[in-house]
């Protein structure tokens, strides 16, 4: 039930399409189908466009941006592939200003893993808003190193 308004009767009916395409995607997808084909054949996307110039502008700023950012997660994701222990250092360079360390060390209530009991959270935040844990990146940056000859060498355990 709507007021009778144009804008209530088009958002009602809006909703109820929406829903029953929820339900039926088989049907959504069939038509999708013949509808791009059409269009295809009515050269309709072309003529749309020549119709809508703020449109493709906004699409095109969106593409730009979209793909700016694709650009910057594969400049780091080369970046930490080519030099993982220098992320890792830098990564602990930013987290060691807001964690610290409690040196409690005490053990929690009933947690054991593997017949050992684990110890309190040995961290703490200082309220700076860093979510790294200085003990993880150390657990990684030494799991890096060993894991490489260059590793062992560096901490004087080659032979």
């Amino acid at each position: 039930m709507t007021c009778g308004a144009d804008a209530c009767r088009a958002a009602h009916k809006g909703g109820l399409g929406q829903r029953w395409r929820a339900k039926n995607p088989e049907r959504t997808l069939g038509r999708q189908g013949k509808v791009r084909a059409w269009a295809d054949t009515q050269r309709y996307w072309e003529g749309w466009r020549d119709r809508n110039p703020d449109y493709v502008e906004r699409n095109r700023a969106q593409t730009r941006e979209r793909m700016r950012r694709l650009r910057e997660e594969r400049r780091k994701a080369r970046f930490l592939l080519a030099d993982p222990v220098g992320y890792l250092r830098g990564v602990k360079a930013r987290c060691g200003e807001g964690v610290c360390k409690t040196g409690t060390g005490l053990p929690k209530k009933g947690f054991k893993m593997q017949g050992i009991p684990s110890t309190a959270d040995d961290v703490c935040k200082t309220g700076t808003g860093r979510e790294p844990v200085v003990e993880v990146v150390d657990y990684l940056l030494a799991r890096e190193l060993f894991a490489k000859q260059e590793g062992l060498d560096a901490v004087g355990m080659a032979g």
